[in-house]
């Protein structure tokens, strides 16, 4: 798969799961999609859960009513088989849409490593951290007397947003940039 190709299916899951929207700014999208991130993580481990439930106990079966009873032929089997592995081919390709999504995130923020206040990324969408909780998190890092402000984890949580929705929005950034 290509970047072009990459960047589309990402684009096209995440609007499915309406995690960015098309009248957003793409600032907004991309502090939606950073809000999620860890949400899309912790959904891969739900579905292979979910798979090896379906693969131990089967799908999960319609109450009976006192009136029913069951045919147990060959073909209701059959059927049933068939549902329960589109079903899990089903789970599975959403697994890797949603890795396909994740790397792409990563490969994003990867590209920022060597930015001194990048970690501010994780702490504020993915720990739900304050700009005042993060700034103290910098001042114990950088161990000395000035303080850092919580202004300047504001400042820098914005310059980060503006220069990441370049990478993940590439189309949508130029649009709004240039007007066409």
């Amino acid at each position: 798969m290509n970047n072009r190709e990459i960047v589309s299916l990402v684009i096209d899951e995440l609007e499915k799961r309406s995690i960015i929207k098309k009248n957003c700014s793409t600032y907004k999208n991309t502090e939606r999609i950073l809000y999620d991130y860890p949400k899309l993580k912790e959904s891969i481990k739900d579905r292979k859960e979910q798979i090896k439930e379906y693969k131990k106990f089967g799908l999960p079966s319609k109450s009976k009513s006192i009136t029913s009873f069951s045919l147990s032929s060959s073909k209701e089997r059959k059927d049933v088989e068939d549902i329960l592995e589109q079903t899990i081919r089903s789970l599975t390709k959403d697994i890797y849409k949603t890795e396909v999504v994740i790397k792409f995130i990563d490969r994003v923020l990867d590209r920022f490593k060597n930015d001194p206040y990048i970690s501010i990324i994780s702490l504020y969408y993915f720990e739900g951290k304050t700009h005042e909780q993060i700034a103290e998190i910098f001042d114990k890092k950088k161990n000395n007397s000035k303080s850092i402000a919580s202004t300047t984890i504001a400042s820098n949580k914005y310059r980060l947003i503006k220069e990441l929705q370049k990478y993940i929005f590439p189309n949508d950034y130029l649009y709004q940039l240039l007007g066409y």
